[in-house]
């Protein structure tokens, strides 16, 4: 059993393939769980999160404005602040950093069972138990680092955790911003949770990214193959939240592209 969380702002029609994709491959039971993170930047998108979520009989919950949290996030960021004077994000990376901590501060962590977090555009392509790569270890995840960081810390592409072996998930920051003096990606933060614990010895996935692929007919293809071992177990569609702003041809082609990889038919 494990209970999969993914939040979202934009592309309803991910979250009925991912279901799709998770009833079709999941090797065991699942709970599904979508965080509406579009109020603030794209609120024309808010309701039709919520009409998928309804058919498919998915829970839903909104990503809210915390003070105390966004206080502390703001007191992280060297950059901006989290929200501008308009009552948006700052930008794409404070909207993903924010979902993130809030998701997993005031849901995942309230938990004692298999979870799971991941991006609105990671779906399963291949049977897999998600669970098989946290037995020996409480904690999976997808390793960044960058040129003088000093260690590792976690991305949130995909995460799965135990969270009854987990120690001190609370002190998890996913907020990216500054280490050591160096700029890092979502969950950049999570470099001292790393260092403090490591007794982990956590799994590592793998992102195996295609940059482009010539057989395709949407340029640059950009996706990625995650893996365990060199055992795939998931594809991430890649920048489906479309902030770098391609155009609505080039992701109706690699959304057609994607169906067919995941094998299921047109919805």
């Amino acid at each position: 059993m494990i209970n999969i969380h993914a939040f979202t702002s934009n592309r309803p029609d991910f979250i009925e393939l991912q279901m799709r994709s998770f009833q079709k491959y999941l090797q065991e039971s699942f709970t599904f769980t979508i965080f509406n993170n579009s109020k603030f930047d794209r609120p024309e998108q808010y309701q039709a999160i919520e009409d998928v979520c309804r058919k498919w009989q998915i829970q839903t919950h909104d990503v809210e404005k915390d003070d105390d949290l966004i206080a502390r996030c703001n007191a992280v960021e060297t950059s901006c602040t989290v929200f501008n004077n308009r009552g948006s994000w700052s930008n794409p990376n404070c909207a993903g950093c924010y979902a993130c901590c809030y998701v997993w501060e005031k849901y995942i962590c309230t938990q004692t069972c298999n979870i799971c977090l991941l991006h609105p555009d990671v779906f399963l392509d291949r049977p897999v138990t998600l669970t098989d790569f946290i037995q020996t270890t409480p904690l999976a995840f997808i390793p960044q680092t960058r040129e003088g960081l000093g260690g590792l810390h976690m991305h949130d592409a995909l995460v799965l955790a135990d969270m009854s072996r987990l120690p001190e998930p609370t002190t998890i920051n996913w907020w990216g911003s500054l280490v050591n003096g160096i700029a890092t990606d979502i969950g950049g933060q999570s470099y001292f949770y790393l260092k403090a614990h490591p007794e982990l010895n956590p799994t590592y996935i793998t992102p195996g990214y295609c940059q482009d692929d010539p057989m395709l007919d949407f340029h640059p293809s950009e996706y990625e193959v995650f893996s365990v071992n060199d055992k795939p177990i998931a594809l991430h569609y890649f920048r489906g939240s479309n902030w770098n702003y391609r155009s609505e041809e080039y992701h109706k082609l690699k959304t057609a592209w994607l169906i067919k990889r995941l094998n299921l038919d047109e919805v």
